[in-house]
């Protein structure tokens, strides 16, 4: 270069454009690798070798912890699958009101880890502990718009309504299901003494499954 031409300034932008077009830039100049320096938070100096085992540890121990995850999810899944399954069979062999009124207590409270259940309809013949009759609203119509469960947060007063034999005095939760049955409806509700137990971002899958089920027995129990 001579004297009168003016050095070239390279940006960030073009070191990094460069670095990324040549690939074996380092492998040819392997002996840069030990000299280059990156800050640390600590204020200490680290090699950049040390400096990318670290970020692949942290990234290593990122996938376990979501692997983990994974696991438990899946595990969870799997005892919630046989759970449904024994209520599923349970709910074949109900012939009477009666029956169904044990296997939801039975089941939905022993198995489900469930602190209330309550069945709600219009216009039945029944009076039981988890079984109850409406002439009027149903109680679960003002917290759901569509035909899908949903899981809600309840104060006290919204608690006795739904689950009628217990006497509540503080919050809770519920996922609550609409039931559709011949030309009758009704709700199926799950509650927990737990405000936070039932939480809106749940997955209700299982949950519709259970109460498709449930409603085609009450289709059999109403003809």
């Amino acid at each position: 270069m001579s004297s009168d031409e003016e050095p070239v300034c390279l940006t960030d932008e073009d070191i990094i454009t460069y670095l990324r077009g040549d690939s074996e830039f380092f492998r040819r100049h392997a002996r840069l690798l030990s000299e280059l320096n990156l800050p640390h938070e600590s204020g200490t100096a680290v090699s950049l070798i040390e400096r990318q085992v670290a970020i692949l540890r942290e990234r290593n121990m990122n996938m376990r912890r979501r692997m983990n995850e994974l696991v438990k999810t899946a595990k969870d899944n799997d005892e919630l699958f046989a759970k449904t399954r024994t209520l599923t069979l349970e709910l074949l062999h109900v012939h009477t009101w009666h029956d169904l009124n044990e296997v939801l207590a039975t089941y939905l409270l022993a198995d489900f880890h469930a602190d209330f259940v309550c069945c709600h309809l219009r216009n039945q013949p029944v009076a039981m502990d988890h079984l109850v009759n409406h002439n009027d609203e149903l109680p679960h119509e003002r917290h759901i718009t569509g035909s899908r469960p949903v899981c809600t947060a309840l104060r006290a007063s919204e608690l006795n309504e739904l689950f009628p034999i217990q006497h509540h005095q503080g919050t809770g939760s519920a996922v609550l299901a609409p039931l559709v049955f011949g030309t009758n409806s009704g709700c199926l509700a799950i509650g927990s003494r737990d405000p936070s137990h039932f939480t809106s971002d749940m997955d209700t899958l299982f949950v519709t499954y259970i109460s498709e089920v449930v409603a085609g027995v009450l289709q059999r129990l109403a003809q």
